[in-house]
């Protein structure tokens, strides 16, 4: 069953792919695969909030911060406050950080498409297809219809206790 799980087969997919990429985009590049998607988020959204990076990269928030502060020191990253809101503060990207996110952008380009070397072009479409709609469904929807499902699941619902909870007892 666990093979055949949908969140494990992705969780596998993403490490093993990753696994297998970051030590090339180290040596090649300085940064690694992670290190990257950050740097590549802040050119992507210029005066992006931590707290926002910190949403999209999907790390622990001490990762991400930890990772933005290399990125500040390496100079491929700038932060700058924010007028509006005193405890806040934007990042951009440097040009030295866009320069090397041109140099990473074929590596990238080149370990995708090695990934997706066994489909067909229709294949790759349809599997790249359908993964952006669950993208999109994930992000939307699914959460509320967990939170309907299973309403533990809800912000602020009390969590499992053994003691209270346990049917069997």
């Amino acid at each position: 069953m666990l093979e055949r799980s949908l969140t494990y087969l992705l969780s596998s997919i993403v490490e093993d792919g990753i696994g297998s990429a970051n030590r090339i985009f180290e040596i090649r590049i300085g940064l690694s695969v992670r290190e990257l998607r950050v740097l590549r988020l802040v050119r992507a959204n210029p005066g992006i909030t931590f707290t926002v990076l910190a949403e999209r990269t999907k790390f622990e928030r001490t990762l991400t911060s930890r990772t933005v502060s290399k990125l500040i020191k390496a100079g491929f990253i700038e932060r700058s406050a924010i007028p509006s809101d005193a405890r806040a503060f934007g990042l951009t990207i440097t040009p030295d950080g866009v320069a090397l996110c041109e140099r990473a952008d074929p590596l990238t380009a080149e370990f995708e498409t090695l990934m997706l070397a066994p489909l067909s072009m229709a294949e790759r479409e349809a599997f790249l297809s359908a993964v952006e709609r669950l993208k999109v469904w994930i992000e939307g929807g699914y959460a509320g219809e967990v939170a309907n499902r299973y309403p533990r699941a809800r912000a602020g619902a009390k969590p499992f206790n053994r003691t209270r909870d346990f049917v069997g007892k």
